[in-house]
């Protein structure tokens, strides 16, 4: 039973943390490929564990006996909710509003099983010490987090590339089969024995910190240490998502690390050393701060990842450092767990909900960074005990330097206007310049600017950022002009600074999944009214492009540009073969599909010259690097088209920060990742 008890400790963290990226990936296309859908996902599975950590505490307090039936007839009733594919008929239809129909559907898809499995831990811990009265829970604590981090490492590197979603689905549905069967094991076992609890005080390393009923104010810290970690958690990945891209992998490493910090900080006191994590955890947040905030350092996308990571992980570690400290006996085993998961939710409340509701920009990071900068520095001051003049001088020194903090966090720079919603951040900057009176105004996703536009009369139409005439989009954009009546898609409408190619009788069709870029662009930019004032014709379609063009008659398109970005972020199912082979369907004969791949942290380049030459189309890949003009930007454009005459005719050439892929992975709707792709170096 002792080795039934282990292997189901394993293998139900396994699976509860393995049903997290599984199930984000497989629903992340039908919502536009939103770094929200993550972060709607956490707070779903946050909400679901304090669920379930409440339905152990309920069930702990019953006969043993009633605990097996109960628990046994809730596994039954979990399998039968298998298998977690999610019905295709819960997709959207493209404009519902989208956080409570991600969490209606994953209810429906994966509610009840991620209920049972949630209780497991405590369930499993509270039984053990029935069965087992001289021998300590907290071990199967910490073999519950190793199977948590088992399930993340190996999503990214082995599932995720290995299997398909669909497959991914079937495999985790039998594996639960298998768990479900063990826990009744565990649970039947438990319904003859007589409930001894473990004493309070017993040798073991990781026996209770505290003995007795718990104060108010430890039962608060309970409920904090662990609410201010999922915040710190989710505001990071929060800010990778929105400036790299929605992908597992950025999903997972920041988790990964949070549930590192969990086994390092419960498995023996030994390894949470107050004053150096503290003091770590302090120098990598003003690293962190000097690099987003100092204009003079600059760093590879890795060193950054690097440091933003390790600061993350260093205020979770002392979080859950300070939260094993005041572990209590296994009498209030079940309360205990019940406040930390109810602290995980309300951190997951806060960055979901509360946070884009209270900030018009994703504030709550930099925050989370001054916040965490303060309780660090209350720690090192508790644990090394200072006093008189040494203690207040340590004070002034660190409110001068969360001074700084503040105001280099708060240095999000002037706006015309900012909005922020489930899509991402957006927001409208101008500048003048005061030599050459240029009046500059720009278009923001995230930190990345989307496109620009000189507001002077006479200047409205120069081609500036991403569209410079020598760009591939600028090369494909006058090549579909050369037709009077051409019609132009473009997946993304950002400021709409495509429409400055258009001319009387040309159609520009945008794709826009967020209905403020809309909105932005038509108040703050004149591209659209100045191409319906040249003769023009101007069309939108609001929600994601995919489910849009699916259902839309042939549209006949000259060209098709892909420039739909959030942020940085890549919306990978836009450019995975099946996506291609649906704009065909809308091309012309010799149409071209011209796709921006800028990015310094991922290569897109080979994998959209792979799917060409898996439709059998002809490709080329354009960069153009401008020298003079600061409002041109440097582009990575690939030219897609069946004109081969017209890809030979184009000047091949790579950016300087490119690596080469000998092999590039072919992207289907249930097989891509891009942790393949990755830049891991720059110049």
């Amino acid at each position: 039973m002792n080795l039934i008890f282990c292997l189901v400790s394993l293998l139900g963290a396994f699976l509860l943390f393995q049903v997290q990226p599984v199930i984000s990936k497989f629903i992340l296309p039908w919502f536009g490929g939103s770094p929200g859908v993550w972060t709607t996902c956490m707070l779903f599975f946050q909400v679901l564990l304090f669920g379930g950590y409440g339905y152990a505490h309920f069930l702990a307090s019953k006969r043993p006996r009633t605990q097996a039936l109960v628990h046994g007839f809730t596994l039954l009733l979990a399998a039968l909710c298998l298998p977690i594919e999610p019905d295709a008929a819960l997709q959207p239809s493209g404009n519902e509003e989208p956080v409570a129909r991600i969490l209606w559907l994953l209810l429906r898809t994966v509610g009840l099983p991620y209920l049972v499995l949630a209780a497991t831990s405590p369930l499993l811990q509270v039984w053990f010490s029935h069965q087992f009265p001289n021998r300590s829970p907290w071990r199967l604590y910490s073999l519950s987090n190793i199977g948590s981090l088992a399930a993340l490492l190996t999503y990214p590197v082995l599932i995720e590339t290995r299997w398909t979603d669909q497959e991914q689905t079937r495999i985790w549905s039998w594996t639960f089969v298998l768990f479900a069967l063990l826990m009744g094991v565990c649970a039947w076992s438990n319904r003859v024995r007589p409930e001894v609890i473990t004493p309070e005080g017993d040798a073991h390393p990781l026996a209770a910190t505290h003995e007795g009923q718990p104060t108010w104010r430890r039962r608060a810290l309970w409920l904090l240490m662990p609410a201010f970690a999922s915040v710190m958690l989710l505001a990071t990945t929060n800010h990778l998502c929105q400036n790299v891209a929605v992908i597992p992998f950025l999903w997972i490493a920041p988790l990964s690390l949070y549930l590192v910090s969990f086994i390092i900080c419960f498995d023996h006191p030994r390894w949470y050393l107050r004053t150096a994590w503290a003091a770590a955890t302090l120098v990598l947040i003003l690293l962190t701060s000097a690099i987003y905030n100092v204009d003079e350092i600059s760093v590879a996308f890795v060193t950054e990842l690097v440091v933003l990571l390790g600061a993350m992980f260093g205020i979770c570690m002392v979080c859950h450092g300070e939260l094993a400290r005041l572990k209590p006996g296994t009498r209030h085993l079940t309360s205990y767990y019940l406040h930390m998961s109810a602290g995980g939710a309300v951190g997951g409340l806060t960055v979901s909900l509360v946070a884009p509701l209270i900030f018009n920009t994703f504030f709550e990071w930099p925050l989370s960074l001054v916040l965490g900068f303060v309780m660090v520095s209350w720690v090192i001051l508790r644990a090394l005990n200072l006093r008189g003049v040494v203690r207040v001088a340590w004070i002034i020194t660190c409110l001068a330097l969360c001074g700084v903090l503040v105001h280099w966090e708060m240095n999000y720079g002037e706006r015309l206007v900012r909005h922020r919603d489930f899509y991402g951040l957006l927001s409208v900057a101008e500048h003048e310049d005061e030599e050459s009176h240029e009046i500059v105004r720009s278009f923001i996703s995230g930190t990345i600017r989307h496109g620009r536009q000189d507001m002077r009369e006479g200047h409205r139409r120069d081609q500036l950022s991403y569209y410079a005439p020598e760009a591939g989009s600028g090369i494909a954009l006058r090549h579909a002009m050369a037709q009077p009546d051409a019609r132009v898609g473009v997946v993304g409408m950002g400021a709409g600074c495509v429409a400055a190619y258009g001319e009387k009788g040309q159609t520009f069709r945008f794709y826009e999944l967020n209905p403020a870029a809309e909105k932005l662009a038509l108040k703050w930019f004149t591209f659209v009214s100045d191409l319906q004032a040249r003769g023009g014709k101007y069309e939108i379609a609001l929600g994601d492009a995919r489910l849009t063009l699916k259902h839309e008659p042939p549209q006949n398109y000259d060209l098709l540009m892909l420039d739909a970005f959030s942020g940085d972020s890549v919306p990978m199912h836009l450019l995975t073969i099946e996506a291609f082979r649906m704009y065909l369907t809308h091309l012309k004969p010799n149409g071209v599909i011209v796709a921006n791949v800028t990015n310094r942290a991922v290569n897109l380049a080979p994998v959209l010259g792979r799917i060409a030459d898996e439709l059998g189309l002809h490709h080329v890949r354009i960069a153009h690097i401008p020298t003079e003009d600061v409002y041109l930007y440097p582009t990575d454009y690939v030219l897609i088209s069946s004109d081969e005459a017209f890809i030979r005719a184009q000047k091949a050439s790579e950016p300087p920060w490119a690596v080469r892929i000998e092999n590039p992975p072919l992207w289907t709707d249930h097989h891509h990742n891009l942790f393949d792709i990755l830049i891991t170096r720059e110049e």
